[in-house]
């Protein structure tokens, strides 16, 4: 007498019908759930429409209107316009130094939201901002600079190293300098928070998620994390918190989490199950209205499932 664990997997009845093993059975199981799984996960990403339109974003100068810069001491105003009653955040870029804000408002049964401020001499430099309004990047992506009220005629220099800048010259009040933020110095971003300096010794999370906003927002060609599986998604999901990206972001972060899955046999075994790693990419296709990039999300779904 036989036990189950010896079990002929090509055993045959008496009348010759075949019956395959439990083991078998149940891999087979496993590969019909897993191909279910991902042909509905490609289908749901794929029937997501695009949106109409996209929410709109403007900088105003409210002190010199017909102006397309900014001087400290002008008054600006950010005006956003979108769908009713959505969530608004803002990523923000000053002379390098990124920060991805949480929800500061939302806008009304109108679709608006708004607020002003006004430049003062720490604002002294390069911005840019990236707006997401309900989970969709609003357009366009803002550059400016804010610069030093110099007079036309008057004498100045300027000092650079590498981001940072100083500026020497004849403002209305006298000679003044004025200079970018250091690293380490605190910035306030045009919604009003203040962002703290960087810290000089950071800690090893925080050293990974600055090698990802890296990846995420730069040309990269190598665009291993060195985060496997599950970790890469849920890393980056850390880093943009509730902002979009734009198409070449996307883009980098579909790179991002193939080489996470590409080598099964590194990843923990923790980090197997991609329930992070499939939200990020649902929240990728519901930010976009390209068909092309939702296509691209889809096969990077089939790819993370199928390993």
């Amino acid at each position: 007498m036989s036990g189950i664990g010896n079990a002929d997997p090509n055993r045959r009845s008496a009348s010759g019908e075949h019956f395959p093993s439990a083991q078998c059975a149940h891999t087979g199981r496993i590969n019909l759930d897993r191909r279910i799984m991902r042909a509905l996960l490609v289908v749901v990403l794929a029937a997501i429409p695009a949106s109409a339109q996209s929410p709109l974003v403007r900088l105003i100068n409210a002190t010199r209107p017909a102006s397309r810069d900014f001087q400290i001491g002008d008054r600006f105003e950010i005006l956003i316009t979108g769908a009713a009653n959505q969530p608004v955040s803002v990523r923000t870029t000053m002379q390098g130094r990124m920060d991805w804000g949480p929800v500061i408002g939302r806008t009304d049964m109108s679709g608006r939201w708004s607020t002003t401020g006004q430049f003062e001499k720490g604002d002294f430099g390069g911005w840019s901002e990236a707006w997401t309004v309900g989970g969709k990047l609003a357009k366009p992506e803002i550059h400016f600079s804010v610069g030093a009220p110099c007079l036309k005629d008057g004498q100045g220099s300027v000092t650079m190293m590498g981001l940072y800048m100083a500026l020497t010259c004849e403002t209305a009040e006298g000679r003044r300098t004025f200079a970018t933020p250091s690293g380490t110095d605190p910035y306030r971003t045009p919604d009003g928070r203040l962002i703290p300096g960087r810290i000089l010794n950071t800690t090893a999370e925080q050293y990974h998620a600055e090698i990802m906003e890296f990846l995420i927002t730069s040309r990269a060609n190598d665009l291993g994390s060195g985060r496997h599986g599950d970790e890469a998604g849920a890393l980056i999901m850390q880093v943009i918190g509730v902002n979009a990206l734009n198409e070449g972001e996307s883009r980098n972060v579909l790179s991002i989490i193939r080489a996470a899955f590409e080598k099964p046999e590194l990843i923990p075994q923790a980090a197997k199950e991609p329930s992070e790693t499939l939200r990020l990419l649902r929240s990728l296709a519901d930010s976009t209205g390209q068909e092309s990039l939702k296509q691209e999300i889809a096969e990077t779904v089939a790819y993370v499932v199928a390993q």
